[in-house]
This record gives structure tokens, sequence and C-alpha cells, in this order.
């Protein structure tokens, strides 16, 4: 890993971690921020292309990826593509509870639909359970998952990783 991508991880978990702290269950009331290299608008698509070091935040939601499309319907955003090596998206859907994050090649997080589509190289982890697959498709309201492997790329299963539960500490309180 270059310094750069090293200092570049440590500001965004610096950054995670002070949203995270502010955690938000309607983030999608809060003010929208992007920060990108470059960026492009075809007012006739509907289409904006943010490149180069992308960073998308709302509230608890915090976006990263190579290339970012933003995809309008009338007025609002609905749904946000994203490219990268790889791309991460990651939210602390309620207050109390455990920050999402998410990476993939590609993600699309469909807005309306609230749920996260992870392509190619997906991984998704949530309260120390971490899914690997080809692709994942989490829904962020109803808090489901489905995963795939895929026999011509990499990720042939899905892998998931759960780890040891509370049943260590009740397990120690038992004479």
């Amino acid at each position: 890993m270059s310094r750069l991508a090293a200092q570049l991880m440590l500001f965004a978990l610096s950054l995670s971690t002070a949203v995270a702290a502010v955690a938000l269950p309607d983030d999608r009331k809060q003010t929208i921020s992007i920060e990108s290299d470059s960026a492009e608008r075809n007012e006739k698509t509907g289409l904006t292309v943010y490149s180069g070091n992308v960073i998308i935040s709302q509230g608890s939601i915090l976006i990263e990826a190579d290339q970012i499309t933003l995809h309008y319907q009338g007025s609002k955003i609905s749904r946000i593509e994203c490219q990268g090596t790889p791309a991460s998206y990651q939210q602390q859907p309620q207050a109390q509870g455990p920050m999402l994050v998410a990476r993939a090649e590609h993600i699309d997080y469909l807005l309306a639909d609230d749920q996260i589509v992870l392509q190619r190289n997906a991984v998704l982890s949530r309260n120390g359970t971490i899914i690997r697959g080809d692709s994942i498709n989490y829904d962020i309201k109803n808090e489901t998952w489905k995963a795939k492997g895929n026999d011509l790329g990499e990720q042939k299963r899905i892998q998931l990783v759960i780890p040891p539960s509370v049943q260590e500490s009740t397990s120690e309180e038992t004479p």
C-alpha cells in the first residue's frame, strides 16, 4: 500500500469516526458534501460524473471511490453509482447501532429502495460479521442481505465470518 493510500485511509478512518459519533437516523435530511479532482454535468441525461479521489458525505454516510456518477430523477438524486479499487460505503443506520461498512469494485446505492448493490470483490461488514462474495445486495431498511459467488470471477463462493458472540460472557456466568 502506498504512503498516500495509507494516509487517505487514516484520514477516512478519522473522518468516519467523527461522523459516526454524530450518527443520525435521518441521514438523507443532512447536507451532501462532495469533493473530487474533477466533475462533469450533462443536463440532458441528468448525470453528474465526479472523478479522482471522490468523497461524498451526508450525515453518517461516507462514500469514497475513484469515480462516482449521480443519477437524478427530477431534482432529486435517485442512484449513486461508484467505481473504485475498491469503492467504499459506510453508514451508521441507527443512532445506537453498529457501523455498516461495504467495499466493492462497483457499488450502486439505490436511494429510493434503500439498498446497496455490491459487485466484484464485494465485502460487507457489520457488528463484527463479515460477508464476502462476488455480489452482495443489502437492504438497509430491513437489514437483510443476499450474497452470491461467481464461477468466472475470483470469488467463486461466498464467505461468512461470524465473530465470537455474547455466548462467551454468558458461559462465564454459568457455574
